[in-house]
């Protein structure tokens, strides 16, 4: 993979904790959810929305997780600096491209617009309500089944994959299904978010919200959803599993927060922050009200807690961002 010259250490701006929150419309804390108390024509859950098509999905689908998901989309340009993939694929042989999981669209519309020639199919179990690029199509549809497409020659010359970790249920299904539906040559792209809040300071602060969320992820959210959130650690392994060769992985540090010395990193840790405060509460009120006997409040209330912790600005975390590229022999 190309040199993205994102140092695995990261330099820390010393002026990071003289102030607190962040950009004026995150000051209030429970912001990141408060928009989703509307009412919908759809079903909706705690106030927010989802989707049923097949037995649905854990996150909501609505107004905040637009705003989530562009967050990530734009986090994701500026750490790859402008680009949509690494995979070693030639453009001018670009023809078909699959984003799995394309929720609102926004990566599959952008590589349309970039790419005029290629045509790009987004496939979701969520349905898409808007179609702006005539080369751009989305399908209503279980990745991990059989792909009924448009045209049943098509084949893949890249298939994308960004943030569904928790939203897949069958992982060696689904890669399979890109194995069989790409072109020899062709690439497999993964973009997945460890989650394990990790700080180089020399200690924790005790009581650490972000943390704690962290751990009770990977002990109680993946067994409770039936789901894999940590789908970051083992997708190398199974792409390879699936058949893809030449299996490469990066690792990336986001920090959470603008608190990096360098303006790259600064920015993408604003990035990160909305990501993550956009992101929380969706993450966690489903499974956690469902199965594990939460109430709301107290969702809400792990959130905001979790959130002045960030605003406090004491503490310097980051995330990993793993990345896999395999390509079909």
């Amino acid at each position: 993979m190309d040199d993205l010259n994102i140092p695995s250490v990261i330099p820390v701006d010393e002026s990071y904790g003289r102030f607190s929150g962040l950009e004026e419309e995150d000051r209030d804390a429970s912001s990141a959810y408060s928009v989703a108390s509307s009412a919908y024509n759809f079903r909706m859950e705690n106030g927010r929305r989802y989707h049923d098509y097949r037995d649905g999905h854990p996150f909501p689908h609505d107004e905040v997780s637009e705003e989530n998901e562009m967050a990530m989309h734009e986090m994701c340009l500026l750490l790859l600096d402008d680009r949509y993939y690494l995979s070693p694929i030639d453009e001018s042989s670009l023809r078909c491209i699959a984003d799995i999981g394309t929720g609102h669209g926004l990566w599959a519309e952008g590589v349309a617009e970039k790419y005029p020639d290629a045509q790009v199919v987004g496939m979701d179990l969520t349905p898409h309500a808007r179609n702006v690029h005539p080369n751009c199509s989305f399908i209503l549809a279980d990745a991990t089944e059989e792909w009924v497409l448009d045209d049943p020659n098509m084949k893949f010359d890249l298939v994308h994959i960004r943030s569904l970790f928790g939203g897949v249920r069958d992982w060696p299904a689904l890669y399979k299904n890109c194995f069989d539906n790409m072109r020899s040559g062709g690439c497999i792209e993964q973009m997945e978010v460890e989650i394990d809040a990790q700080t180089d300071d020399p200690e924790v602060l005790p009581g650490s919200q972000i943390r704690a969320l962290c751990e009770y992820t990977r002990t109680h959210l993946s067994a409770a959803a039936g789901r894999d959130f940590d789908i970051s650690l083992g997708m190398k392994k199974m792409i390879e599993d699936a058949g893809f060769v030449d299996v490469q992985e990066k690792r990336l540090n986001l920090p959470l927060g603008p608190w990096a010395s360098d303006p790259k990193l600064k920015d993408i840790g604003r990035f990160y922050e909305r990501f993550y405060k956009t992101g929380l509460q969706g993450w966690l009120l489903q499974v956690c009200t469902r199965r594990l006997g939460w109430t709301v409040d107290q969702v809400n209330e792990a959130c905001i807690n979790a959130f002045q912790e960030i605003n406090a600005r004491k503490q310097h975390w980051y995330y990993p961002m793993v990345i896999v590229i395999g390509r079909k022999p």
